[in-house]
């Protein structure tokens, strides 16, 4: 059974030689990754196989930034700008115009099949938008203004929203929220997961991701 129908079998055996090793090490990494099949995590990298023949041109044989935030958009329904631009640098800090296909398979399986605990660490690393560790007030107010109606009176608004959720996560109260903060209050109630902006694509779209692209398995 061919792995994709837009592939002859030359192609395929071209994608496997060239992702058949990355497959076997993803299969031994652990975590999100190891709740995927072989053929699953296969038919991921086809995925990103195929990012790459739909833009040939592409810097070092690498999937860009841009054709990640249109799978973002159309596959997994994440359409805002600003929570493109932060998961794109929780990915590898920024610090690359390009996503390799390990990062891929990564994300989709945390996306897809990822634990409470990965999806804490992943979520945290979107809204620590100054990668050291702390979020702090002004972080607050970046994050959180996206959650209040644009009309008079926002910032007020927003700082009183910051003052709520800096009370339900500053747990130690030094005034910022450690990533030990936020895993405690989000293992304590789940639903804090997302509460200072989206990071994760919502059930539907991850339902329908995993049955269109991936070996039939509940997710």
């Amino acid at each position: 059974m061919n792995l994709d129908a837009t592939l002859d079998s030359a192609e395929e055996a071209r994608f496997l030689s060239k992702m058949g090793g990355l497959v076997k090490r993803l299969a031994r990494s652990g975590g999100a990754l190891a709740r995927f099949s072989q053929r699953e995590l296969e038919l991921v990298l086809v995925l990103y196989y195929k990012l790459l023949k739909a833009d040939p041109d592409g810097a070092g044989g690498l999937v860009s930034r841009q054709q990640l935030t249109t799978v973002l958009d159309t596959a997994f329904g994440i359409t805002d700008t600003a929570t493109v631009r932060r998961i794109h640098a929780a990915l590898d800090g920024g610090t690359s115009a390009h996503v390799t296909p390990e990062t891929w398979a990564r994300l989709v399986a945390l996306f897809v099949r990822g634990s409470l605990e990965e999806r804490i660490r992943h979520c945290y690393a979107v809204y620590d938008t100054q990668r050291d560790g702390l979020i702090r007030r002004d972080q607050l107010m970046v994050l959180l203004r996206g959650c209040v109606r644009q009309e008079e009176g926002v910032e007020e608004a927003v700082k009183d929203l910051v003052d709520i959720v800096t009370t339900r996560l500053d747990l130690d109260r030094d005034g910022a929220i450690s990533f030990e903060d936020f895993r405690q209050s989000v293992l304590q109630e789940p639903l804090l997961l997302e509460c200072l902006g989206q990071a994760l694509p919502d059930r539907r779209h991850v339902e329908a991701f995993a049955m269109t692209f991936l070996v039939s398995r509940e997710v």
